[in-house]
C-alpha cells in the first residue's frame, strides 16, 4: 500500500463551514474543490437547485471505468441544452443553465466502485426532479445519462440510479435561509472528501468536478 501524501484535516469545519468529522480525516484538497465549485455555480446562478445522486455499475458488467463520469455529464448537458431549446421554441422565456458538478468513486467491501455525486443546476430552469414516474423530468434526464454512459438500456439500468433521502437542496442568495441550506449541504458534501474507501496509487481518478 502506498503512503498517502494528500494533506488531511480533522477540524470541525472548512473556509467556516461545518463537515462529517471522520476518524482518518478528510481531504483538504477535496474540500477546497468542493467549496469551489458551489461558490462557482452561486455565482452562475445566484438561485441554485443541488441534487445529491449515487451511481452504481452493473454488478456483472466489466467496463473501461475511465470516461464513464465524462460521459455522464456530457449526456446529461446535452439534455438539459435540448431541453431548454425546446422550452424556447414553444415560447417560453429564454433561459440558461450552467450544469455543475461533484463527484467521487469510491470502494468498501462491494465488487464494483460506486460513484456519489452532487448536482448543480439553475433553480429557474429545473426546481425539483419530477415524479420518477414521469419520462420528461430531471430524474429521468439524470437516468438516461448513466444509462448512456455504461451504454445499457434505460429499463436494466435506472435501477443503478439512486437519489438518497432528502437529496435536493435549494439555495437562493438572497433568501435568509441560504447560509443555514449551504452549512447543511457542505456538511453533506465533506463525507465526499473521507480518506477511507478512497484507493490511491492505482493511477485512477477518485475525484472530479466542474472548476472552470
Amino acid at each position: 500500500m502506498k503512503t498517502l501524501k494528500k494533506k488531511v484535516t480533522h477540524n470541525d469545519e472548512f473556509n467556516g463551514l461545518p463537515v462529517l468529522k471522520q476518524k482518518e480525516g478528510l481531504l483538504v484538497d477535496y474540500l477546497q474543490r468542493i467549496y469551489d465549485t458551489l461558490d462557482l455555480a452561486l455565482d452562475d446562478h445566484p438561485r441554485t437547485m443541488a441534487v445529491r445522486v449515487d451511481l452504481r455499475l452493473p454488478l456483472l458488467m466489466v467496463m473501461e471505468e475511465s470516461n464513464l463520469m465524462k460521459n455522464f455529464i456530457a449526456s446529461l448537458d446535452a439534455q438539459i441544452q435540448a431541453d431548454l431549446r425546446r422550452k424556447e421554441r414553444a415560447g417560453k422565456p429564454k433561459r440558461k443553465c450552467r450544469l455543475r458538478y461533484v463527484w467521487v468513486k469510491e470502494k468498501d467491501k462491494a465488487l464494483h466502485h460506486h460513484y456519489h455525486l452532487v448536482l448543480l443546476f439553475n433553480k429557474d430552469v429545473y426546481n425539483s426532479l419530477g415524479s420518477f414516474s414521469n419520462r420528461n423530468n430531471l430524474s429521468h434526464k439524470i437516468k438516461t445519462a448513466w444509462c448512456r454512459a455504461l451504454d445499457t438500456d434505460l429499463d436494466d439500468g435506472c435501477r443503478l440510479v439512486h437519489f438518497p433521502d432528502n437529496c435536493v437542496y435549494h439555495i437562493d442568495v438572497n433568501s435568509l435561509r441560504s447560509s443555514s441550506v449551504l452549512d447543511e449541504l457542505f456538511r453533506r458534501l465533506s463525507y465526499f472528501a473521507k480518506v477511507r474507501t478512497k484507493q490511491f496509487g492505482t493511477g485512477n481518478r477518485n475525484f472530479g468536478c466542474s472548476i472552470k
